[in-house]
C-alpha cells in the first residue's frame, strides 16, 4: 500500500471516529445544559481546536513524525470532530427563528474562542524557541 493510500485510509477512519464523537459530545452538552443556544457544537469546536493545537504543537517538536498517524488525528479525527457545517446550520437556524443576536453571538464565539484555544494549545505544546536578536 502506498503512503498516500495509507494516509487516505487513516483520514477516513479518523474522520468516522471523530464524527461519532462529535455527535455524542454535542448531545451530552445539550442534554446537560438544556438551553436553546447551540452550546454543544460550540463546546465541541472549542475542545477540538484546543486539542488540535496541542497535537500539532507536540508533533512540531519531532523532526520525523509519523505522517499516517498525523493524518488520522489531525485531518481525520479532528476534521470529523469539529464541524463548520453544523456551526453554520446552528447559526442559520438561530437567524431564521428571529434570534439574530444569538446567531451573531454564535459566530463571534466560535471564531474567537476556537482561534484562541488552538493558539493556546499550540503554545503549550510547541517547542520553546529562542527569540532572534
Amino acid at each position: 500500500m502506498t503512503q498516500l493510500m495509507k494516509q487516505t485510509v487513516a483520514v477516513l477512519c479518523g474522520g468516522a471516529l471523530g464524527a461519532v464523537c462529535r455527535v455524542e459530545a454535542g448531545r451530552a452538552v445539550m442534554n446537560f445544559m438544556g438551553v436553546h443556544f447551540p452550546l454543544g457544537i460550540l463546546c465541541v469546536n472549542m475542545l477540538g481546536s484546543f486539542l488540535l493545537g496541542l497535537f500539532l504543537g507536540a508533533i512540531s517538536r519531532t523532526k520525523s513524525g509519523c505522517p499516517t498517524a498525523a493524518a488520522f488525528v489531525s485531518t481525520g479525527f479532528f476534521g470529523g470532530f469539529t464541524t463548520f457545517s453544523s456551526f453554520a446550520l446552528d447559526t442559520l437556524t438561530l437567524w431564521e427563528s428571529g434570534s439574530a443576536m444569538l446567531a451573531l453571538l454564535n459566530v463571534g464565539l466560535n471564531a474567537a474562542l476556537c482561534i484562541v484555544l488552538a493558539g493556546l494549545g499550540w503554545t503549550i505544546a510547541a517547542p520553546w524557541r529562542e527569540k532572534e536578536a
